[in-house]
């Protein structure tokens, strides 16, 4: 994995975790910052303790959240956190009851909000997620003990990072309504339709989206793409050897086999294999012409044959399925892959039907070969 791959696959790399790749990637900092400034547009951070590549997407994606929270209310405490670890020193420890009392003031809520077994799992996951991330270290004790007993006592260590975790804004960003104003920060004052910064925000679609889709207006991203696909495939070529595929009404930046920059999709577990399976249905029927794509080879369907045709690869499958699965409700494990394909950005809703882009055509799969 060469240093861009790195960069991009990782929030940040920390010099305590892996030594070699901080020094290394310290050492060709100056060519790594204006590869990423001049194709798309990121700042490469460098501090004492890490360095990040402050990842921007071209456009705001349902998947783009926090994939370890659930619920609005983790995204709540996790803020919280931040603000009660504002004020510690690196090193500096302290005791899970004064972090969770912190938040219950915060939350305005009173002493019977932790005895509520939902708010304490939720808040454990919270507090897994911030391990993972090494916001804080965990020296004795054991944090998943308070999702049993609210009185558990677990002992922490602040690393410092949590300062670094979100993004400084030039502006109130109290005054922003909804995902796209955010995207609005990154270049204020400018066009985002228009010269460098359009080519920043498509090339940072490319690199983060599964897919780009032609659009009603001619004038679209899509548009821009098939006119400058051969310099583009030359820019991204710098970073990281792929394949930059354009067809009728879709481009996807194809990255080789070897390349590992954030592979979300698909994840080894059994809803990542039926989200396949049920692309691989929908392929098969629309290559039969079964179920029919309009001009710009998008699937449109209603939202209760899509539930139908997941139950239907529920039921073909039943005996690949872990028991966890197979024990769960029928409904509910529908609702789940299905709520799952929208949240992937495969399809969107609108109305009472579904509509799936072309990126079905580029998944396949099935728990048997074909005879």
């Amino acid at each position: 994995m060469n240093n861009q791959e790195l960069l991009l696959s990782r929030r940040w790399i920390l010099k305590s975790q892996d030594r070699d790749a901080y020094y290394r990637i310290k050492d060709d900092a100056k060519s790594l910052k204006k590869l990423f400034q001049d194709t798309l547009g990121y700042s490469l951070i460098s501090h004492q303790n890490f360095i990040k590549l402050d990842k921007v997407p071209g456009k705001a994606e349902p998947w783009m959240g926090i994939c370890d929270f659930h619920s609005l209310e983790e995204y709540q405490m996790f803020c919280y956190v931040l603000i009660f670890l504002e004020d510690k020193d690196a090193e500096e420890q302290f005791i899970l009851s004064h972090m969770s009392e912190f938040i219950q003031l915060q939350l305005k809520v009173n002493e019977s909000f932790w005895l509520n077994y939902t708010n304490r799992r939720r808040f454990v996951n919270v507090l897994k997620f911030c391990l993972k991330e090494q916001l804080f270290l965990q020296n004795d004790g054991n944090t998943e003990g308070f999702i049993q007993n609210e009185n558990i006592e677990v002992l922490f260590e602040n690393t410092g990072l949590s300062r670094y975790f979100m993004r400084n804004f030039v502006s109130d960003i109290f005054q922003n309504q909804m995902p796209q104003d955010f995207m609005k920060e990154e270049w204020v004052g400018l066009e985002q339709d228009r010269g460098i910064v359009r080519r920043q925000r498509i090339y940072r679609r490319l690199m983060l989206s599964c897919g780009i889709y032609k659009e009603d207006d001619e004038n679209d991203d899509f548009s821009f793409i098939r006119n400058y696909r051969r310099s583009m495939q030359r820019d991204f070529e710098k970073i990281c050897p792929c394949d930059l595929q354009v067809y009728k009404s879709s481009a996807y930046l194809i990255f080789e086999e070897d390349v590992r920059i954030g592979k979300m999709f698909p994840k080894n577990n059994a809803m990542d294999e039926m989200v396949v399976l049920v692309m691989s249905n929908l392929r098969k029927r629309a290559k039969n012409v079964d179920i029919k794509k309009d001009a710009d080879e998008k699937i449109v369907l209603t939202q209760e044959r899509v539930k139908t045709t997941i139950e239907r690869m529920i039921k073909n499958n039943e005996q690949y399925l872990p028991s966890t699965y197979r024990q769960k409700s029928r409904k509910i494990f529908i609702e789940d892959i299905y709520n799952y394909i929208l949240q992937l950005g495969f399809a969107q809703e609108k109305e009472n039907n579904v509509i799936f882009y072309p990126i079905v055509g580029k998944i396949m799969g099935s728990y048997e070969e074909d005879k």
